[in-house]
């Protein structure tokens, strides 16, 4: 054999196999701005909705069943109204009309450097959150696709120790905008406990919506 050629084949196969250099996660803002944009075109939407669930406090669980509409117009106005709501549910529309949007969440939190995490069947950006003000939220931690930049779940952490957990699925592929087809809900808080699922009926999408909904909570 050559001794040249001998050389250049040891030489070869001495060098090391290129690797891949990792995608570079991108910040918080980048993240929610995908977010915001995966939306773009969204002027409004109003959707039925239908809850079922069981509150337990003491040592009673009751089951809950509500419907109400939830309202969203942009950028970051949202509303969910409960038809004759059980007193110790009340508050759910409160509390889920005043989540934020990804519009909302950078003024209202400071957002640590973003993680990676599987999340269902693909991977996920995990934003944690403290607010920039007094709050009665300790944390919101949130969990946004790579692939869609839907919000899939947050959690709200509380000062007094209280906890809500809500977990979205897609529409898969109806709409563009990837709006929830179920929500569940899992609420630990010092009066009661409860698990619920928000079932979402019909979206009527970017139709003019009355703007009094938004200020009756």
């Amino acid at each position: 054999m050559n001794t040249a050629f001998a050389i250049t084949l040891v030489a070869v196969a001495a060098t090391p196999a290129a690797v891949g250099t990792p995608t570079p996660i991108p910040d918080a803002a980048t993240i929610l701005q995908r977010s915001e944009r995966a939306w773009h075109g969204l002027a409004s939407y109003q959707v039925p909705v239908t809850i079922n669930g069981s509150v337990r406090v003491s040592i009673i669980s009751l089951p809950v069943r509500m419907t109400g509409t939830q309202y969203y117009e942009a950028p970051d106005r949202q509303a969910l109204h409960l038809n004759n709501p059980p007193r110790l549910a009340a508050g759910l529309g409160n509390t889920l009309s005043t989540m934020g949007t990804p519009q909302t969440w950078l003024q209202d939190y400071a957002i640590a450097a973003p993680t990676t995490q599987p999340h269902g069947s693909h991977t996920a950006y995990v934003l944690v959150g403290t607010p920039k003000r007094e709050s009665r939220v300790k944390t919101m931690t949130i969990w946004v696709s790579a692939t869609t930049y839907a919000l899939e779940s947050v959690i709200f952490a509380y000062t007094n120790g209280a906890r809500l957990q809500v977990t979205f699925v897609h529409h898969p592929g109806i709409t563009q905008y990837h709006l929830p087809r179920t929500a569940n809900i899992t609420a630990n808080f010092p009066s009661y406990r409860g698990n619920a699922t928000i079932t979402y009926g019909a979206y009527v999408l970017n139709q003019p919506i009355p703007q009094s909904v938004f200020g009756q909570h």
